[in-house]
């Protein structure tokens, strides 16, 4: 792995401020106490001494009274109240389960509001489901609702704090679909609207005021779509294009605070349109501007096969995946780790290394730290990188951490402090599973 920090609780911008405060009140109650001991050591009349002895205890008394109350104040707020609703300290991170109502893998999970939504996805005997399960952070309560058709490889994300967005995916025929199912946090009701190009496994890029569904499977012989369509914030849909004639089922990194997001990664088609299709990992970036801007950006450094990546602060991360070995075919897994930095809009040149090779692996934002998990079954650990720091946080007490190790699950990050992690494949793929690991890191 590489450089690495010490998990320690770091001093918050608000405990900073609360130190200041505090002694600026200490100050002023020392000052105070100061003015009236102090003499003036030059003779006057007894009335008028009298006269301004009294103004200045006077004065003294305000100005102590109101820095006393200024302390009483502050020490009536926890010293050790964040300004983020994130604990810093990751081995604080508390850990519970929970059950799906059906079990099943490549289900679609997305965040909205106070809620976390798993949408469809495969049953164990290969069949699709419409069924959404719905957990809520505020009251810890689970409820089911259901898509308007059943289908697998749907991708997800969401529009601002309001709609949930389920888009695409394929159907019981094995046929792309174009149709974007939508849930209302706010009315708690679904819609649906359409994408104007049908297709399957689509990635999904937050721009907050309006999200981007990029590429995906066309079902045609040019196999990976180049459509990109955009859905704001009333809905509407505006249709564009990736401009590259290899098409490429990439990574979405979505950095929502900078209404930013990156395309880049997975793999492209080298022969478009053709009989015989020719697969190759892509190094072809796109970044994406809300509310409908994209343009190209600079090449991947490293390109390979199921890596993952996340974004937040302007930092995206993409780390694990695989190659093929030449000749062989057998697949290599890497635990490089590459970071684009959204201030320079360059990668960096130094890659780092997670703390095991990943393939696929699951990749989520919590407050400041990006967190890989799953896609080995040599460790359950979490691999956490620091955004604020550029490195990776030390998890040698292997905490926080899976509890089973799994394939093919979704996760998902609600309020941006609890990390859901649900279904999948386990016992090396021989079943499907409903567990739920949450990861919680909220302060409140």
């Amino acid at each position: 792995m590489g450089k690495s920090a010490k998990a320690v609780k770091r001093p918050t911008k608000k405990q900073k401020e609360l130190k200041k405060s505090r002694a600026t009140a200490d100050a002023a109650i020392a000052k105070s106490a100061s003015s009236r001991t102090s003499g003036g050591g030059v003779s006057k009349p007894k009335k008028a001494a009298k006269a301004r002895a009294a103004k200045s205890k006077k004065s003294a008394l305000n100005t102590a009274s109101i820095a006393r109350l200024l302390l009483l104040l502050l020490m009536a707020v926890p010293f050790g109240l964040a300004t983020s609703n994130v604990i810093d300290n990751i081995n604080d991170w508390r850990f519970s389960g929970a059950m799906l109502s059906v079990a099943r893998t490549s289900i679609a999970a997305a965040n909205v509001g106070h809620l976390a939504l798993f949408a469809g996805g495969r049953l164990q005997n290969g069949t699709y489901t419409d069924v959404v399960d719905i957990y809520n952070r505020k009251t810890k309560k689970w409820t089911t609702s259901h898509l308007s058709k059943a289908r697998s490889e749907i991708g997800a994300g969401s529009v601002g704090s309001r709609y949930a967005l389920f888009a695409g995916g394929f159907d019981s025929m094995f046929r792309p679909m174009s149709l974007v199912d939508v849930y209302d946090a706010e009315t708690e009701k679904w819609t649906s609207i359409h994408l104007k190009t049908p297709r399957a496994s689509p990635r999904l890029i937050s721009l907050g005021s309006s999200t981007a569904v990029v590429g995906g499977l066309s079902g045609d012989l040019q196999y990976l779509s180049n459509a990109v369509d955009f859905v704001d914030s009333k809905l509407s849909v505006f249709s564009t294009s990736l401009q590259s004639p290899y098409p490429q089922l990439g990574l979405a990194l979505s950095d929502v605070s900078s209404e930013t997001g990156l395309y880049t990664s997975g793999y492209q088609n080298n022969r478009p349109g053709e009989r015989f299709n020719d697969f190759e990992p892509s190094n072809q970036t796109v970044v994406f501007g809300a509310p409908t801007n994209l343009v190209a950006g600079p090449i991947f450094p490293y390109p390979r096969w199921g890596a993952g990546g996340a974004a937040t602060n302007g930092v995206f991360v993409v780390g694990g995946g695989h190659l093929f070995a030449n000749g062989t075919g057998e697949s290599l897994l890497t635990d490089r780790v590459d970071i684009f930095h959204a201030s320079s809009q360059q990668w960096s040149s130094q890659p780092l290394k997670l703390s095991v090779p990943r393939d696929y692996p699951l990749v989520q934002v919590v407050g400041d730290y990006i967190v890989f998990l799953s896609g080995t079954d040599k460790s359950k650990d979490l691999d956490i990188f620091d955004t604020q720091a550029c490195r990776f946080v030390s998890n040698d007490r292997h905490a926080p951490a899976l509890y089973t190790l799994r394939s093919d699950a979704a996760a998902t990050t609600i309020d941006g402090c609890l990390l859901m992690v649900a279904g999948g494949s386990v016992y090396q793929g021989r079943n499907t599973t409903a567990s739920v690991e949450m990861f919680d890191a909220c302060h409140v």
